[in-house]
């Protein structure tokens, strides 16, 4: 196997049989390097600085900020470093063997020094801009290390756009297949991450534009939204696409979204949990997210890092107010609190840790990437359920309202028809007789009236009985509804059996034509009763504004109600209208 670097000329030895009988072991080259600050060594320079006594050292993984000479005029440590280690590598060559290069702040070179021959130096790799316009190197690459025997790994770093600089992630040796194999598994638990982040956005986005408009849902929808986006910018996605002129927004990007995510993840619990914290509480948080976020985009590039450094305080002092409505939501035992609050303490310590370890020399796991998704997740569960039973309580009122709504129609249809035939009744008639005559005034259009009344009523009742008068009443008023009337023509049931058909846009003729048509209709018939077929007549009046000149609404009715006076004196069964008054002799 390939042995950590060591200081000086002790260097570690492979164990080529491992590798070749296929047990790949990773190693990973931290520990302490030689490092050379200000300058670029050659690599003669390199191989006598790691054989002289005394040489620099300093330890990877880690950021040179605060541990190199500092300059009033240089507050970001900005510079050029060298960085040494020694390595043995199989005397027969591996083509498979393969350096992998994880984070290093901005731009790099990287040589393979042979330790008895250095003028036979070889470039491995040089990402970035050394010199000259900044342009970053992308993360996690990897090289071919088809080299043998002892020498040293020699790597040149830039840094002038954040604080962070040097090896922040150590780099590793493996072979091609278990390289390969690795990248597979981190591209697959990325792909699962993503996906499940993407089910749970478009899942409460659904909840959140539907009819429930829940709150919760719709935080839960952008969290999920600003996780996929800053998981998008942690995995070099945005200058693979777009180039890595793009690095220096990617990371702005990846810094503002931190305050923003904290953010919205405390109105997230707000939204779920009653309690609401006092304005002088939530105001400031906030202010502080947005304010924060904004100085990732406009500060220089030097000072995001210390952004960061903010945004992770900010983060933890967030949890206070989060954890206020947890605990309130598990003494008042709301649904899932309980889950809610364990998840939460997890996610909170992995914070704690990767605070820690990011500000140590020496650190390769982080766990709150896994911890978010498993919070998400824990959340997208305790929204859904709230959901399910808001559209469920949706549904149930939904129902409930349909039911109030056809009870109200039959009720509305009970108080406008009459019972026992279905035609309009007499207040319905009331209603619409007046306004339909405020309509035949405002468009100056005639409006005529026909009553009429079964003839001799009273001696079918008395001889056949009320259930008898009473299914003629039905029929009489199905058949006349069955009549070619037009859908403006009103048929209402008056009173008794006296009916009224209300005719605007009439003339008076035409009302009496109409009604001459009624009472063939009627004398033709045959009404089943239970005592046999039963023959009736009816009586007819009819009166028009363009005859009568009725001065009012009440006028045109007393009119057509003399005119059916008039007809039953005449022998019933006939239509009649009242007389035309003389115009010429009242002139």
């Amino acid at each position: 196997m390939i042995s950590a670097p060591a200081a000086q000329a002790d260097y570690a030895r492979f164990d080529g049989g491992r590798v070749l009988s296929g047990e790949v072991e990773r190693y990973v080259l931290e520990g302490e390097w030689l490092f050379e600050w200000g300058s670029y060594l050659t690599p003669q320079e390199a191989v006598l600085a790691f054989a002289s006594e005394g040489a620099n050292t300093l330890k990877v993984p880690s950021n040179w900020h605060g541990k190199v000479p500092s300059r009033p005029d240089n507050v970001h440590d900005d510079g050029i470093a060298t960085y040494v280690a020694a390595l043995s590598l199989p005397d027969v060559p591996r083509p498979d063997l393969i350096l992998h290069v994880g984070m290093i702040h901005d731009a790099y070179r990287i040589y393979w020094v042979p330790r008895n021959n250095p003028s036979q130096a070889v470039e491995i790799a040089a990402k970035g801009n050394l010199s000259g316009p900044d342009l970053v190197a992308h993360r996690n690459l990897s090289h071919p290390l088809p080299f043998v025997g002892d020498g040293l790994l020699m790597i040149h770093v830039r840094k002038t756009m954040f604080d962070w600089g040097g090896v922040a992630e150590a780099p590793y040796i493996s072979t091609a297949e278990d390289e390969r194999f690795s990248q597979y598994l981190s591209s697959l638990i990325g792909g699962i991450t993503i996906g499940a982040l993407l089910l749970i956005l478009l899942r409460n986005a659904v909840f959140f534009t539907s009819g429930l408009r829940d709150k919760s849902a719709g935080f839960l929808a952008l969290i999920s939204l600003v996780i996929i986006l800053r998981a998008i910018t942690v995995e070099n996605i945005i200058e693979m696409m777009f180039g890595p002129q793009w690095h220096a927004y990617r990371m702005r990007l990846e810094v503002g979204l931190v305050p923003l995510l904290a953010c919205w993840t405390y109105f997230l619990l707000e939204a779920l949990f009653p309690l609401r914290l006092p304005q002088i509480v939530r105001l400031p948080l906030q202010m502080s997210a947005y304010i924060l976020a904004l100085c990732a985009f406009v500060l220089p590039l030097g000072l995001v890092s210390t952004v960061l450094t903010y945004a992770q305080i900010y983060c933890l002092i967030t949890f206070i107010p989060g954890t206020i409505l947890i605990v309130d939501a598990i003494r008042t035992h709301q649904p899932g609190a309980k889950t809610l609050g364990v998840s939460t303490g997890l996610c909170l310590t992995a914070g704690l840790h990767d605070i820690v370890s990011a500000n140590m020399d020496s650190y390769n796991l982080f766990l709150i990437p896994v911890s978010i998704v498993a919070l998400m997740m824990i959340l997208s569960h305790i929204v859904g359920n709230r959901a399910s039973v808001a559209i469920a309580r949706s549904e149930l009122l939904e129902q409930e309202k349909e039911q109030l709504a056809r009870a109200h129609d039959d009720a509305l249809h009970m108080a406008r028809h009459d019972h026992l035939t279905g035609l309009l009744n007499r207040q319905s008639f009331d209603n619409l007789w007046a306004q339909s005559w405020l309509d035949s005034i405002d468009t100056r259009t005639p409006l005529s009236v026909i009553m009429f009344d079964i003839d001799h009523f009273k001696s079918v009742n008395d001889t056949y009985g009320h259930p008898t008068g009473d299914a003629v009443l039905r029929e009489l008023a199905a058949r006349l509804s069955a009549m070619d009337l037009r859908k403006s023509d009103r048929l209402c049931r008056y009173g008794g059996e006296e009916f009224v058909l209300i005719l605007p846009n009439t003339t008076q003729s035409d009302a009496h034509n109409l009604a001459n048509r009624l009472l063939k209709t009627v004398a033709d018939a045959r009404f089943e009763t239970g005592h046999g077929l039963l023959a009736i007549t009816c009586s007819f009046g009819v009166a028009g504004t363009d005859a009568t000149r009725s001065p009012a609404a009440s006028d045109l009715l007393e009119a057509a109600d003399t005119a059916l006076y008039l007809a039953k004196s005449d022998g019933r069964n006939c239509v009649r209208a009242p007389a035309t008054p003389d115009v010429t002799a009242a002139a």
